[in-house]
């Protein structure tokens, strides 16, 4: 047997969504189309007297609904906040009060770097889907919270019903004609702060919202350094073992001119051969990695690959900078996962209250006010004023656990969001620490690799001379030129990943997306309204 339709409480049903439990946030007041209970209406010819005494059971009604919820609402719903101990300076680096710089970019000192995170900033694509996120929070945060608020709308109606009776039938069952228009005004009183605690959680996922802008403007200018800085190192690479080829093919000329007069063997040629021919084949996956890299950076500066070509890196060597640390407090502010995750947070504890006040009575009122023209067997009556004021009040007593489960999943929510933030603050914690050591030992690497060139450069030439005079053999030239070749092709490569990870550091110390952030606007929140993250 089908359940019972029960009138009132399916008809103005009206929460927010919890996992599609019950009726979605677009669902429009119900006493625009509810018929209305209790209805209060005055004609014309009504007293003032008659008037105020019908509307007297709506205030007794709105009365009785506020002392319910006032002692309904004796205790409220817990706020969850992140219990994570946060240490007063980075393991790896010693204490810093001077924060990162903004934009980190420059301190690098290349021209070209800048303008390519500049333009990533205005054109890339990631960065516009992510705001037309924003737009799609923020409109629905208005739509939440014009709940809290009446909503007022115009109705105009007519209807001609005639039959075929006689004029004497007709006294009993007249043809009529009418004619009217009239304003509509409802209101959900937010007697449990049900409606307030929607739209709180709308507006702390519009700045989640804005967060996750702030956080695709990060990866964007770090994937745009990252790519720019292993184009450089390639094409370094590739000249560096375009150099070293040549030099290499000199020394097999040599060792073929000496063979021809019996000064070398064929295997000394072969060997020679060998290297000449080993350096060149490493250049081909160095001018792969350039062209991916060229291609990924004209990608995300809003261009496409095809004219990757034109990105062309300065010249000069690019050199890593020292960076200011900051400390792990101040870090979890500039960090946009982790503000993202702590407006999620409120937005979590928002949907909690959302969620304990539909155990609480909702109270509507409804009114409607215009003129109606009427017309009885072709006579006219003339117009006259209407108004139609409505109340009701609704509370949950059985629903087979339905209002229970939806406080079940808030309360789900709310665990998960805090449990979120609290894993967000401590991975961005280890992101220092791990950039930081990381970066701290590629620049010994850097170092020891820089000595180590520098010897590598002078026993080759010292190898060189003694080989021009006869005074050694082939190999140990060969053998100076191999460890020249793989000394320099470290160098380079730790030269490289050291800018890369100071890339990396930046990235993970949350800086550089606040030059490009807007002028806020006078209803959006910025990160310094926000509580402290502690």
């Amino acid at each position: 047997m089908a359940t019972e339709r029960r009138r009132f409480a399916d008809d103005f049903a009206h929460t927010g969504p919890y996992a599609d439990a019950t009726s979605n946030l677009y669902e429009s007041n119900p006493m625009l189309r509810c018929p209305l209970p209790f209805p209060l209406t005055r004609y014309t010819g009504q007293t003032p007297l008659q008037h105020a005494e019908r509307l007297f059971g709506v205030v007794v009604g709105a009365a009785l609904a506020a002392s319910i919820a006032l002692i309904l609402t004796g205790c409220s719903t817990e706020v969850a906040k992140p219990s994570v101990e946060l240490p007063a300076k980075f393991a790896a680096s010693t204490a810093s009060e001077m924060e990162p710089e903004a934009a980190w970019w420059e301190t690098f000192n290349d021209p070209v770097l800048t303008d390519l995170v500049r333009r990533a900033m205005r054109e890339n694509r990631d960065i516009k889907i992510a705001a037309e996120r924003v737009r799609t929070a923020r409109a629905g945060e208005t739509i939440s919270r014009s709940w809290l608020f009446p909503s007022v709308g115009m109705s105009a109606f007519g209807s001609d019903r005639s039959s075929g009776y006689s004029t004497a039938k007709k006294q009993g069952y007249p043809d009529t004609e009418t004619v009217g228009a009239g304003l509509d005004v409802s209101w959900e009183l937010d007697l449990s702060g049900r409606l307030r605690a929607g739209a709180a959680a709308a507006e702390a996922e519009a700045l989640a919202a804005e967060d996750g802008v702030r956080g695709v403007r990060l990866l964007v200018m770090s994937d745009i350094a990252s790519n720019y800085f292993t184009l450089v190192g390639a094409l370094r690479q590739a000249e560096t073992l375009g150099a070293i080829s040549k030099a290499q093919d000199e020394t097999l000329r040599l060792v073929n001119a000496r063979h021809r007069v019996g000064l070398a063997t064929s295997f000394d040629v072969e060997r020679a051969q060998t290297d000449a021919a080993s350096a060149r084949a490493q250049i081909p996956p160095l001018e792969t990695l350039a062209a991916v890299s060229r291609h990924r950076i004209a990608v995300l500066i809003g261009d496409q690959a095809f004219n990757a070509m034109s990105i062309q890196p300065s010249r000069g060597n690019a050199v890593a900078p020292e960076i200011r640390k900051g400390q792990p407090a101040t870090l979890l502010q500039r960090r946009p996962d982790v503000l993202a995750l702590m407006a999620q947070l409120d937005a979590a504890n928002a949907r909690r209250k959302q969620a304990a006040a539909e155990w609480f009575p909702r109270l509507f009122l409804g009114a409607s006010y215009g003129r109606q023209g009427l017309e009885l067997n072709g006579l006219d009556l003339g117009a006259a004023r209407f108004t139609n004021v409505a109340g009701l009040l609704a509370m949950p007593i059985f629903n087979a656990g339905r209002t229970r489960a939806i406080n079940e999943v808030a309360e789900s929510g709310q665990r998960e969001a805090l449990l979120r933030a609290e894993d967000g603050i401590v991975r961005a914690l280890e992101d220092v620490e791990n950039a930081l050591v990381t970066q701290t030992q590629e620049r010994q690497r850097a170092q020891s690799l820089q000595s180590a060139t520098e010897s590598a450069e002078a026993a080759l030439s010292h190898a060189q001379s003694l080989y021009d005079r006869g005074q050694i053999d082939l190999l140990p030239l060969l053998d100076a030129q191999r460890a020249r070749l793989a000394v320099r092709l470290n160098a380079n490569d730790s030269n490289t990943r050291l800018l890369l990870d100071s890339v990396q550091l930046y990235k993970a110390l949350g800086g550089g997306w606040q030059v490009f952030e807007q002028p806020a606007t006078p209803t959006a929140a910025t990160t310094a309204d926000r509580p402290p993250l502690s």
